[in-house]
């Protein structure tokens, strides 16, 4: 059973009745037991591409309730600026911190694209460059973003939005370029999960 790591949704373990579960298994693998080895080490083996899509979902269709209630809020900002910023600051930040995690994902599936990078930079300038004497982010690290962001010289952050795109210093991501991302990794999946499917590591 080497390698067959499998997702699962409908094994005996203690599932409440009435949820709806996802769970993992490794064959002959006992979490619980401190005094047995793993079957497989993990640091040996080849990269389980369903394995890590199916971990990938939840932050595909995460990523796309977040560009809903992104322009739910931006539709707010004519008439009231304020709030409506604050809102599609916090809606932002949850929205790059799921495409990043798909990102990570897609990577490891040994899948690029040329967005990654720039998604990685928008998520690290909204969490680390906001507060940059409270992370241990190194100066030249940050410097090195702020360049590819186009930051302003004179600003620690800058972040703009509107219904169309937003703007992270001087660099401006369309709305459309998100959703073309996740079109692109969802096909990826798709693809991934049916081959896994047919060989019986995933069932749905």
């Amino acid at each position: 059973m080497k390698n067959k790591t499998s997702i699962i949704n409908n094994v005996n373990t203690n599932t409440l009745a009435g949820e709806h579960v996802i769970k993992i298994a490794n064959p002959g693998y006992d979490v619980t037991d401190l005094n047995k080895e793993r079957t497989v080490n993990y640091s040996k083996t080849k990269i389980l591409p369903h394995l890590l899509s199916a971990l990938a979902l939840p932050y595909l269709i995460g990523a796309r309730h977040q560009i809903t209630r992104y322009l739910e809020v931006a539709s707010t900002l004519e008439n009231n600026s304020v709030a409506g910023t604050q809102g599609c600051m916090h809606e932002v930040s949850t929205l790059f911190e799921d495409l990043n995690t798909v990102c990570k994902y897609m990577k490891k599936c040994g899948k690029e694209n040329e967005l990654h990078k720039l998604w990685l930079d928008v998520r690290n300038h909204i969490r680390h460059d906001i507060r940059e004497e409270l992370d241990n982010e190194s100066r030249e690290e940050k410097i090195k973003r702020a360049k590819r962001l186009k930051l302003h010289p004179k600003l620690q952050m800058s972040m703009g939005f509107t219904v169309d795109h937003i703007t992270v210093g001087g660099t401006i991501i369309k709305i459309k370029q998100i959703t073309n991302y996740l079109d692109w990794a969802d096909n990826i999946v798709i693809v991934i999960l049916g081959e896994a499917k047919k060989k019986g590591y995933y069932k749905n």
